[in-house]
């Protein structure tokens, strides 16, 4: 294992703890060390865990890795910069950024956050691929300086889609089964201790984003690399899942989406908890990013990974990956209603 500088490969290791309890230098030194040792691991050929998206524990930052890098590996724009942004997409996306809306809380209220989340987990040579459901729970206070608290839950078992059980390697841990409740004081976990971002945003963060569409765009290019296909909508869809950006803020992405070159109208589609809306995607390679939204009242619902072509034995169409997002006013922490 190489134990250089790894600039990209440590601030994965940051932002995939964004949502867990504060680390010690120690606990970061031994994710830092596990995730190079996965991201060698796959240079060998060796089987290696996959996920979807982020919001699990430091065990999974290298499977971020592995999404961020083969995500990047981008296929000729099907949409020319020089011609503007689609006219329908465009359509879409500016209507619901002037139908977007914010809930009011009252001092000692709280904004109640519910995503529900289906990962994919598989090996390299797609031997074996499945879903896993969570529940993840927000309570965000009125006064955001308060404390935040969190609540994850796995909801049934493995959805095989290939292969079974048996053709997990002996010392496989999954890293998406990570249970449990914990707080954060003054904005999301670790908001003191990485730099903020769109996926992980702190408070402060949200005052400085420009509302200004395509200075904004330009921006958030900046956040991913450069990056402008499926790493860049794959960021937009984990920022807001979070729930926290507010309507002047999520307009404003909107009207930014409309730069992204290849983001096409995919279809009517439905987000894990039933609701559907009109899905915007990205496709590269077998894959189609998705984000869904209500574009009669401009809600955003959630996002979804589908396969764009028949692939590994799995139909084209196949989701492998989905998560909805609602949010509500309540009294207290800890309280759904």
């Amino acid at each position: 294992m190489r134990d250089e500088p790894r600039p990209v490969e440590d601030e994965t290791v940051k932002w995939a703890m964004s949502d867990v309890a504060p680390m010690s230098d120690e606990a970061f030194a031994r994710g830092r060390a596990a995730l190079l040792e996965r991201i060698d691991a796959e240079e060998s050929g060796k089987v290696v865990p996959l996920r979807r998206r982020r919001r699990i524990p430091l065990v999974a930052a290298a499977a971020a890795m592995v999404v961020i890098a083969g995500a990047a590996l981008l296929v000729p724009s099907l949409t020319s910069r020089d011609s503007g942004p689609n006219v329908a997409v465009a359509d879409v996306l500016n209507k619901a950024a002037g139908l977007t809306g914010d809930a009011k809380l009252q001092p000692g209220q709280y904004l109640y956050v519910l995503e529900n989340a289906r990962w994919s987990m598989k090996d390299y040579q797609y031997d074996w691929m499945y879903l896993q459901d969570q529940k993840l729970q927000r309570w965000i206070p009125a006064d955001r300086r308060g404390k935040w608290f969190y609540k994850i839950t796995n909801v049934g078992g493995r959805q095989w889609l290939i292969g079974s059980d048996e053709d997990l390697p002996t010392d496989f841990q999954s890293p998406i089964e990570a249970e449990g409740e914990y707080a954060s004081e003054g904005g999301p976990a670790l908001h003191d201790k990485i730099k903020a971002n769109f996926r992980d945003p702190s408070p402060e963060y949200l005052a400085t984003l420009p509302l200004n569409p395509r200075e904004l765009y330009q921006k958030l290019v900046g956040e991913v690399s450069g990056n402008e296909g499926a790493v860049f909508l794959q960021m937009v869809s984990q920022g807001l899942d979070s729930g926290v950006y507010p309507a002047e803020v999520r307009s404003a992405v909107y009207k930014a989406l409309t730069y992204l070159p290849k983001l096409e109208i995919a279809d009517s589609a439905s987000v894990i908890d039933g609701r559907t809306g009109t899905a915007l995607g990205v496709t590269e390679n077998e894959m189609t990013e998705q984000i869904v939204i209500n574009p009669s009242t401009g809600e955003y619902l959630g996002s979804r990974t589908v396969l764009a072509k028949d692939a590994w034995g799995l139909k084209q169409g196949q989701v492998i990956g989905t998560s909805s997002v609602t949010t509500k006013v309540v009294a207290g922490a800890g309280q759904t209603s």
